[in-house]
C-alpha cells in the first residue's frame, strides 16, 4: 500500500496511555454532623490523608452547608476545594451523590483523580455501560467510519494500524507484549474502501485480537488492542442493518441458471465472487477455532434460484454459514464463518 505512515510512526503505534492532561490541585473540606465522637473525627482524619486530596480538613457543620466543589483560580494554577459531609452514620457524602464508607475508600483517590484532570464536568458524566456517553461513542463511531484508502492484505499489521491511528486521530493503547506481537503479524484480507472501525475489527479478529475503545479520564478516548474475549465493549465487524437485505445487497437476490457437480469450494466461490460484486471475509479465527476443513468438494442440483441460497448450499457443505453485513458507513460485505454450534 502507499504508506502513510514513516518508521516513527510504526514505532509510536502503541502508546501505553498516560494522561497528558495537566493535573489540578484538590482540597477537602469534611464537615461533620452533630454526634460523632473525638475519636471518630481522629480516625477519619487519618483514614483521608493520602486518599488522593493534597490537603484534609475535618471541622463541624454549620447551618445550611452542604457537599459542594468550587473552582478556585489563583493566577496560573486551577484547583478544586471539594467540601463533603461525614454523616453520624460514619458515611461520607460527596457534591455528585457518591457515598464513601470505610468497606469502600479505597476507590476515593480515583474519584479525586477525574476531578484533577477534568475538574467537576469530568466528575458529573454519566457514562454508560463502555464508559462512553452516547455523544462520546458517537464521536468515536464517526472518526471509526472514515474508509480506508490503502491496502490491508498481506501487510504489516503494526504499520496498518498506524495508517489507521493516522486516518482516524485515536490512538492505540496495548501492553509491550501484544505490542511486540502485533508486529510480527500480516493483514490476511483486504479492507481497502471499508471502514477503519470495521476494518480493524475483521483484521485483528483473524489473529485472536480484538480492539476495544476505552474513554480516559480527562477526555482522550484510546484505542484498546486485547486478546478476544477479554472484554464485552469490543469495536463490532459490523454495524445494524438499516435497510432491508435485498436493498442492502440487491445482487445477492438475482436469479440464476446454475449446476455445480463436485467442484471445490474455493473454486466454486471464486466463479460466484465476481459477480457478487461484495467481497467475501472468512472469520479465520472462529474457523480455525472449529477445526474446519474448507478444502472440499460442493455441489448444487440443475436449477434457477438467487445467489444467497447457492451461498447458502455450498458453503454449509464445509460446515460454513454466511451472513450480510456492513460497515459504519452501510457498505455491505459478506462474512463467511463456522456453521457449527458453541
Amino acid at each position: 500500500m502507499t504508506r502513510r505512515c514513516t518508521l516513527l510512526t510504526t514505532l509510536i503505534l502503541f502508546t501505553l496511555t498516560t494522561t497528558a492532561w495537566a493535573e489540578h490541585r484538590v482540597t477537602l473540606e469534611v464537615i461533620t454532623e452533630k454526634g460523632l465522637s473525638i475519636t471518630a473525627l481522629q480516625e477519619w482524619t487519618r483514614l483521608l490523608n493520602g486518599k488522593g486530596a493534597d490537603s484534609v480538613k475535618l471541622r463541624s457543620g454549620r447551618e445550611g452547608e452542604r457537599a459542594e466543589i468550587q473552582e478556585v483560580n489563583l493566577g496560573r494554577t486551577q484547583s478544586y476545594r471539594v467540601t463533603a459531609v461525614l454523616g453520624r452514620d460514619q458515611t461520607l457524602h460527596m457534591p455528585d451523590g457518591k457515598r464513601f464508607t470505610k468497606r469502600n475508600l479505597g476507590q476515593l483517590p480515583q474519584w479525586f483523580q477525574r476531578i484533577k484532570v477534568g475538574g467537576e464536568e469530568e466528575l458529573m458524566r454519566q457514562p454508560e455501560s463502555d464508559g462512553m456517553t452516547r455523544a462520546e461513542r458517537n464521536e468515536v463511531r464517526s472518526k471509526l467510519a472514515k474508509p480506508l484508502d490503502f491496502n490491508t492484505k498481506d501487510q504489516p499489521l503494526a504499520e496498518t494500524l498506524g495508517a489507521v491511528r493516522e486516518l482516524t486521530g485515536l490512538n492505540f493503547s496495548a501492553s509491550p507484549a501484544m505490542i511486540a506481537r502485533v508486529k510480527t503479524l500480516r493483514g490476511k484480507d483486504e479492507l481497502n474502501g471499508y471502514g477503519a472501525g470495521t476494518a480493524m475489527a475483521i483484521l485483528l479478529r483473524a489473529h485472536g485480537l480484538a480492539v476495544v475503545p476505552k474513554r480516559e479520564v480527562g477526555g482522550t478516548v484510546d484505542l484498546h488492542v486485547l486478546p478476544i474475549g477479554i472484554s464485552d465493549d469490543a469495536w463490532p465487524i459490523n454495524q445494524p442493518l438499516t435497510r432491508s437485505p435485498a436493498d442492502t445487497c440487491p445482487v445477492l437476490f438475482q436469479f440464476i441458471e446454475v449446476e455445480i457437480n463436485r467442484t471445490p469450494l474455493e473454486k466454486a466461490l471464486g466463479a460466484i465472487g465476481p459477480r457478487l460484486k461484495t467481497p467475501l471475509f472468512f472469520d479465520h479465527y472462529k474457523i480455525a477455532q472449529d477445526d474446519i476443513d474448507t478444502d472440499v468438494d460442493v455441489r448444487f442440483p440443475k436449477d434457477k434460484t438467487f445467489y444467497k441460497k447457492i451461498l447458502d448450499h455450498i458453503l454449509y457443505q464445509a460446515l460454513l454459514s454466511v451472513d450480510l453485513k456492513v460497515d459504519e458507513s452501510g457498505k455491505p460485505f459478506l462474512w463467511v464463518t463456522s456453521a457449527k454450534r458453541g
